[in-house]
C-alpha cells in the first residue's frame, strides 16, 4: 500500500505542477472545481450514511455554480480580462448575490427533501447536510482559484505548508508520538505529532516567505501564515475524520491506490486555502 501511495504521487504531483506554471489559467480553475465537487460528491455519500440524505442535485449544482463563477469576479481570473468586463461585480454586489444565492440553496434544499420521499425524522438532517456541503467543500476551494490568480507560487505555498505539516506531523507522531490527540475522532493522531507538523510548517512559512515562494511576504508574516494555516489544516483534517467516524466508514473514496478520496486528499487544503489567501490579499500581485 505505501508503494502504491508513493507512485500514485509521483505520478500526480508532476501533472498538478505542470498545470499550475504552463497551462492557462482556466485549466487550473476547471480541474481545483472538478475534484472539489467530487469531494462534495463524497462528503453527501457520508451524510447518507449518518441517516441524513441529503438533496445531492441542488447541492452539487449549487456547488458547482459557486466554483465556476466565483473565478469570473477575478480580472483575468478564469478567462481572459475582465476588468471591465459584463462580470465585474463591486463588494455590495457581490455580497447580494452571496445572500441571495444562500437563501436560494436553503429553500432548494428544503423543497428537494420535501418531495423526494426523505422520511419527515431524517427531513430537517437532510436538508442541513444538503446546504452544509457548498459551505464546507465548495466555497472554501474558491480561494484555491483566488491564489492561482494571485500567481501560481500562492498556490504552491499552500501545498507547501500542508505537505510539510502532514510530513513533520507523521514523522514527529510516529517517533515521538505518546499523547492522544482525539482519540474518540481519530486515534492515530497525537499532540507530539501536531506540535511537529506545526512547527514545520512555521518554518517552512518563514523560509518560503524569505526567498523563494511568496517573499512580499517576508520571514515573520511568512511564519505566521505557515503556522496559522497549517493549525486550520489539520483542523479541517480532525473535521472530516469526524464525519467519517460517524458514518463508520475509514475512507471518503478511492481515486488513488493508497490516497483514499478526494476528500481525504483536501481536507486540510480546504480549511488552510482561505487562510493563506487572507494572507495573499494584504500583498501586491506580481506582474
Amino acid at each position: 500500500m505505501s508503494l502504491k501511495r508513493e507512485l500514485a504521487a509521483a505520478i500526480a504531483i508532476p501533472i498538478v505542477f505542470a498545470i499550475l506554471f504552463f497551462a492557462p489559467p482556466i485549466a487550473f480553475h476547471l480541474i481545483a472545481a472538478a475534484i472539489a465537487l467530487a469531494a462534495l460528491w463524497e462528503f453527501y455519500r457520508i451524510a447518507e450514511k449518518t441517516g441524513m440524505p441529503p438533496a445531492k442535485t441542488v447541492g452539487m449544482l449549487a456547488g458547482a455554480a459557486a466554483l465556476l463563477s466565483a473565478p469570473l469576479v477575478w480580472t483575468d481570473g478564469f478567462i481572459g480580462s475582465l476588468e471591465a468586463g459584463p462580470f465585474s461585480l463591486d463588494a455590495p454586489q457581490s455580497a447580494t448575490f452571496a445572500v441571495a444565492g444562500a437563501v436560494l440553496l436553503a429553500a432548494l434544499a428544503s423543497i428537494g427533501v420535501l418531495f423526494s420521499g426523505v422520511a419527515p425524522p431524517a427531513a430537517l438532517g437532510g436538508a442541513a447536510a444538503t446546504v452544509f456541503g457548498p459551505l464546507l467543500i465548495a466555497l472554501p476551494a474558491i480561494s484555491w482559484s483566488y491564489l492561482r490568480w494571485f500567481s501560481p507560487r500562492a498556490v504552491v505555498f499552500l501545498f507547501g505548508v500542508v505537505w510539510v505539516c502532514d510530513s513533520c506531523a507523521y514523522y514527529g507522531g510516529k517517533n515521538f508520538g505518546s499523547v492522544k490527540l482525539a482519540p474518540s475522532v481519530s486515534p492515530n493522531k497525537t499532540w507530539e505529532g501536531t506540535i511537529s507538523g506545526f512547527l514545520g510548517a512555521t518554518a517552512f512559512g518563514a523560509a518560503a516567505g524569505t526567498w523563494l515562494l511568496l517573499p512580499q511576504l517576508g520571514p515573520w508574516r511568512g511564519a505566521l501564515a505557515g503556522a496559522l494555516a497549517s493549525s486550520a489544516g489539520q483542523i479541517g483534517d480532525l473535521v472530516e475524520s469526524l464525519w467519517k467516524r460517524g458514518a463508520g466508514v475509514k475512507d471518503s473514496g478511492v481515486f488513488l491506490p493508497g490516497h483514499g478520496g478526494f476528500y481525504d486528499r483536501i481536507d486540510s487544503l480546504l480549511f488552510a486555502g482561505p487562510v493563506v489567501a487572507v494572507f495573499v490579499s494584504t500583498l501586491s500581485r506580481p506582474l
